[in-house]
């Protein structure tokens, strides 16, 4: 399975529409084609990744939401919940400067 849904986005232009966005997204992305064709390519699993700010420029362009390029989500845990594993108490901003 795609790591991203760059192939499925572009699936769905007409052909002079995938043609020339083909042409145009290296440019945008400032990557050479063959590093846009690879990043077509990975797959869930690889190593490899796209740079962030690639991703983002990808979703601006195909008109997804933050994270709707990936193929797969992000599992972590927030702050709190290490603070409360690891018994930290969280300091209220307020409270700092008392």
């Amino acid at each position: 399975m795609d790591k991203y849904k760059i192939n499925e986005c572009m699936e769905k232009l007409t052909y002079s529409q995938h043609k020339l966005i083909k042409r145009l997204i290296p440019e945008i992305i400032k990557a050479s084609i063959n590093t846009f064709h690879n990043y077509r390519k990975l797959q869930l699993g690889d190593d490899k990744d796209i740079p962030y700010e690639t991703v983002r420029i990808l979703e601006v362009l195909f008109d997804l939401e933050v994270g709707g390029l990936a193929n797969f989500k992000v599992k972590g845990k927030s702050c709190r919940e290490l603070f409360k594993e690891h018994h930290i108490a969280m300091i209220q901003p307020s409270d700092a400067y008392m």
